[in-house]
């Protein structure tokens, strides 16, 4: 069991509160996070398919799913639904905050996971549905648990089925949570205070997470999908390729914003290792060092053939979210323990400060795509225009909308919260392409990845025009 000072206790309220406010801001964004892309792609398919919409075997994101499946199911209004599904993912965050600290009493592991939710984010709080944030989350309960239960972990069925059931969800929700789930328990294992295990004792629960990451890597290899084609590159390399893993611009770009944008990371990482090698451990500063290089090359590896480095942030961002874990772990389990209760209690709420400030910052970026939406929306009303399609080729648009193959569903969900009858729809396409440009029928809806009959959709949810077919311009007649 975690045994921490009052101090650190304290700290773990002020991370929760932390996770509050992300929580808080899932009500205030709800149209800016739910109504983008993954996010109203996602709830579509869960209401009008009356079913989970797993999406690459990521189990474990069930639990914020569960949301919207069980408020079609008592045929909530679609508002409540997108508020909801919108906020379920920050209330499953906190909710796992608040069992580290009041029922487990994992104090670090609470600050730890906060930090998280903070450190390398900005416009990847706006992307929710990504399942590597819940992913960690799981992580942290299996970790929370697995040290609360300390050597009873071997004596109870139920806690063993427990881990197993926790491991699997971790681990099959996203594969790059393996990366801090391995380094979480090296390090803990280095610094016998916070293991509570022997090493025979180890072993089931290590050969348990070991079979479970063989057989998300046999299932992700062996089954085309996302996760099969970005692990080709750390799974098909030379040493020339890791050498220069690190000058590609996915690794150089994200260095740079460690200087403009996620500065803390580089206070958190001295203080920490400082810490540590000031306590003379060694080990656990090496294991943290390798583990910073070893995901940088990883990045390195998996984008090589991104060589402009301008993906889109708030991908990449979710994609480095987990090397905080790595960066703060040192910080988290040694430095702030160093410090005085009050002085600790002042580092983390300016830390938790700064960093709401650049997440407020790209939060302008995501309220213009929702104003956009609601002009096109109301240009289309004035035009007595209930199905549009525009073409693609502005580019100061597609720029600013960052993703536009979400349009369909997002303009669907914005006109069903207005109870517009029969839903207002738009979306974009490629002038070439000529096969979705001829099925624009009247009984059609146009997906973002072909069109579908209208009779498909939930009509208790989804009434679409049936009787005209879409109108095909670009943006500047559109607004004539």
């Amino acid at each position: 069991m975690d045994v921490a000072t009052q101090s650190l206790k304290n700290v773990a309220k002020i991370a929760l509160a932390g996770l509050l406010v992300l929580l808080v801001g899932a009500f205030v964004f709800f149209k800016e996070r739910v109504l983008f892309a993954d996010t109203a792609y996602i709830l579509f398919n869960i209401l009008n398919y009356h079913s989970f919409a797993i999406q690459e075997h990521r189990y474990g994101s069930f639990i914020t799913q569960l949301v919207p499946y069980l408020g079609q199911l008592m045929h909530l209004p679609v508002k409540s639904l997108i508020i909801g599904y919108g906020a379920s993912f920050n209330v499953f965050y906190f909710i796992v905050g608040a069992i580290l600290v009041y029922r487990l009493r994992q104090y670090r592991l609470a600050v730890l996971m906060a930090i998280y939710y903070f450190l390398f984010v900005s416009q990847s709080y706006f992307w929710i549905n990504n399942e590597i944030q819940q992913a960690v989350a799981w992580m942290f309960l299996l970790l929370g648990a697995t040290l609360y239960f300390g050597d009873r972990l071997l004596k109870s069925v139920w806690v063993i089925a427990s881990f197993s059931l926790l491991a699997f969800l971790t681990v099959f929700t996203h594969f790059i949570v393996i990366i801090p789930l391995v380094f979480l328990l090296v390090y803990l294992w280095l610094d016998k205070q916070f293991w509570p295990f022997t090493t025979r004792q180890s072993i089931l629960p290590v050969c348990i997470l070991l079979a479970v990451i063989v057989a998300k890597y046999a299932f992700s290899v062996y089954h085309p999908s996302w996760d099969s084609a970005h692990l080709h590159g750390v799974t098909h390399f030379s040493l020339k390729d890791v050498i220069h893993s690190f000058s590609k611009p996915v690794v150089t770009v994200f260095l740079q914003r460690c200087i403009s944008c996620y500065w803390p990371a580089i206070i958190i990482l001295v203080a920490g290792i400082a810490s540590l090698i000031k306590a003379k451990q060694w080990k656990q500063a090496s294991w943290v060092v390798v583990c910073i290089m070893g995901y940088m090359i990883i990045m390195g590896l998996t984008y090589a053939g991104e060589n402009d480095g301008k993906i889109q942030l708030f991908h990449i961002e979710s994609e480095w979210q987990c090397l905080g874990i790595i960066i703060a772990t040192p910080f988290v389990f040694s430095f702030l323990l160093s410090l005085k209760a009050s002085v600790g209690n002042v580092v983390m709420i300016t830390f938790f400060l700064v960093r709401l400030f650049y997440i407020g910052q790209e939060a302008k970026l995501f309220i213009w795509r929702t104003q956009f939406q609601e002009q096109v929306l109301t240009q289309m009303r004035k035009k007595n225009i209930t199905k549009l399609v525009l073409y693609d080729n502005n580019t100061d648009i597609n720029k600013k909308y960052m993703l536009n193959w979400g349009a369909p569903y997002e303009s669907l969900f914005r006109s069903a919260m207005e109870d517009n009858k029969p839903l207002v729809v738009f979306s974009f396409v490629n002038p070439d392409d000529k096969t979705t440009l001829s099925a624009l029928k009247p009984d059609r809806f146009n997906t973002g990845f072909g069109t579908i009959p209208t009779n498909t959709l939930n009509t208790a949810y989804f009434i679409t025009d049936t009787n005209h077919a879409y109108q095909i311009m670009d943006y500047n007649e559109f607004l004539k």
